[in-house]
């Protein structure tokens, strides 16, 4: 018989293995149940085990039918994670512990980022947003001026979330901002780049407003000395005498 057409199943007091066209087996059990694929020591209920690159877990669903389906799902009764370890660096974890997800880096004692039921988020450092010019298009600038003027018939309020009502917070509706800017693409939520580049525009606008107010105020402070010493020496032709004198003598 070709030993490439070969099947055979060899049946041990320890494990039971497969192989199919191979002289080494290729799927092991083990009598407390764990299943190796490419080992015969599996180190948990199932392991795939391979030295050329190609391990790799595929659940490919061939339906014709478009359809939402759950392909992958991890059940436990109390907190359940995944774990993803690069063996020259960290080690991280994704949980569901009931009330949030977590993302967090072993070892280091922080839940580095979470989302919570409510759909509040939480991070450990910053969050960055990508405002590479390189990423960019149709860049127009900006009329400070109009952006104040927006500002000003923009309502801001304080208010609560429907399903945090003990945390306030101040701010415009979403409906209101993409409205008075048309920023962003949805007129249900406010994105901080837009916010805080309003924000920036109209502190830019007032910059330059209180420049010119200041250099109005200086030629004021100029001229109103320049008529001062006018009136002095006014003064003084009337009296025939100088008022600085005749301050002191009095």
């Amino acid at each position: 018989m070709n030993k490439r057409n070969l099947f055979s199943m060899i049946v041990a007091i320890t494990t039971l293995a497969f192989s199919v066209g191979v002289s080494a087996q290729a799927l092991y059990v083990t009598p407390s149940g764990d299943i190796g694929v490419g080992t015969n020591d599996p180190a948990s209920a199932f392991e795939v085990r391979r030295t050329n690159g190609k391990a790799q877990i595929l659940v490919d669903e061939e339906s014709a039918v478009a359809a939402t389906r759950t392909l992958f799902k991890l059940e436990n009764l109390g907190l359940t994670k995944f774990i993803i370890n690069n063996l020259d660096g960290a080690e991280w974890a994704f949980a569901n512990k009931g009330t949030s997800f977590r993302i967090s880096r072993q070892g280091s004692g922080e839940i580095e980022f979470e989302v919570f039921n409510n759909g509040d988020a939480e991070l450990a450092g910053l969050l960055t947003e990508n405002s590479d010019v390189n990423r960019k298009q149709d860049i127009k600038p900006v009329d400070g001026g109009n952006i104040l003027q927006k500002l000003k018939n923009l309502e801001v309020s304080e208010w609560s979330y429907k399903d945090a009502p003990e945390d306030r917070h101040v701010g415009p509706m979403a409906q209101d901002f993409y409205a008075t800017f048309g920023l962003g693409h949805t007129d249900k939520g406010i994105a901080t780049l837009d916010s805080s580049g309003v924000a920036l525009a109209a502190i830019k606008a007032l910059i330059e407003e209180n420049a010119l107010l200041k250099q109005r105020l200086d030629l004021l402070e100029s001229q109103q000395i320049k008529l001062q010493a006018v009136m002095t020496r006014v003064l003084e032709e009337q009296q025939g005498t100088s008022v600085l004198t005749s301050t002191v003598m009095n």
